[in-house]
């Protein structure tokens, strides 16, 4: 099969290796299509060659079952959960794997290959009204802001701020306007801020020194609800704590944020603060119920798609050398069509 694999920094390439085996409960599955996310950028960056592998947002089908799996079969379509539990704690029966409690948090990557053994615990068949596309967007890209929200109480007329419009914040926008809230962002890329207003925003705004003072413009005195950050940045919750109103929620989802924190900001305006990392497996079922129903488009933001073979001189576009690009999939089956008027 073709597998790309990193070289060293900027230097991908396609090569030919065996097919997997799958193991005790695991499943061989044809990769049919796979989310480029932010977080795959150390693929671009690495120092020495690696045999590891990105792309953690898969769906395909199954082509072969390893011992001991009796629930799917050869020709299932499934997407796959792409964090990897010890399988045998409560939280893992569960299917919430990235709160296991009985082994490390592994983080599957495997998506950019042609095909990939997983548990098969992990995969979720998909409904025949949903296609790959729409399977790789499940469980990390709409699956990840679905979960922080729901540990919130967040509703109809509730005012919310999403910091950071990348593919997780345009998801986040959505899933707020899905709950009836009233939603602002915050990005600094344009084609970012036009993308929110389409999914539901009402008001999209540039982190400037202007951005404040425009969005107490818009919610008044009352300050804001929830803040969701999807950015990772320090900014971001500087804005945040300004703006949130006395007894609300901050909602972490964007990794990477230091900053010093006075506890006071927290306690003297009653917050609650709310940090969740991925989704499980009723998260992805529930997202895709819901996109069945047409309640969401799991391919609002969808910009660009890739062959497999083209990913290699195509991955700088993801990295930051094209603004318009918002989600990227890759796929392994042609033709390629890049459509951009669901944007």
């Amino acid at each position: 099969m073709k597998l790309i694999k990193a070289f060293g920094p900027q230097d991908l390439r396609v090569v030919d290796i065996d097919d997997p085996e799958p193991g005790f409960g695991e499943v061989l599955i044809e990769t049919k299509a796979c989310g480029i996310c932010g977080s795959d950028k150390w693929f671009w960056h690495v120092e020495t060659p690696s045999d590891d592998v990105a792309g953690h947002e898969a769906a395909g089908v199954i082509v072969k079952t390893g011992l001991g799996v009796t629930a799917l079969k050869p020709g299932d379509r499934v997407a796959v959960n792409n964090v990897k539990g010890c399988g045998e704690c409560a939280e893992c029966r569960a299917g919430r794997f990235v709160r296991c409690g009985g082994a490390p948090l592994v983080h599957m990557g495997f998506g950019f290959a042609q095909r990939m053994a997983v548990p098969a615990r992990n995969c979720l068949p998909l409904d025949p009204a949903i296609s790959f596309e729409q399977g790789a967007m499940l469980f990390d890209n709409w699956g990840t802001p679905y979960a922080a929200l729901k540990r919130t109480r967040i509703g109809a007329g509730d005012l919310a701020l999403v910091t950071g419009c990348g593919p997780i914040g345009l998801a986040a926008v959505a899933l707020c306007k899905a709950k009836g809230a009233v939603v602002a962002a915050v990005d600094p890329i344009e084609a970012r801020r036009s993308a929110a207003l389409r999914l539901g925003a009402s008001i999209a705004v540039s982190p400037d020194e202007a951005a404040s003072g425009r969005l107490r413009e818009f919610t008044g005195a009352s300050g804001f609800g929830y803040g969701v950050d999807c950015s990772g940045k320090a900014a971001s919750y500087a804005l945040i704590f300004e703006l949130i109103a006395i007894g609300g929620t901050i909602v972490a989802i964007g990794e990477g944020a230091k900053f010093a924190f006075d506890s006071s900001r927290l306690i003297h305006k009653h917050l609650t603060l709310v940090g969740s990392l991925y989704s499980s497996m009723a998260d992805g079922a529930e997202l895709q119920r819901m996109a069945v129903a047409g309640e969401l488009d799991l391919l609002a933001f969808v910009t660009h798609r890739f062959r497999l073979t083209d990913l290699p001189s195509e991955f700088g576009k993801v990295m930051g050398g094209d603004d318009t690009l918002l989600k990227a999939l890759v796929l392994n089956d042609a033709p390629i069509e890049n459509e951009r008027g669901r944007v």
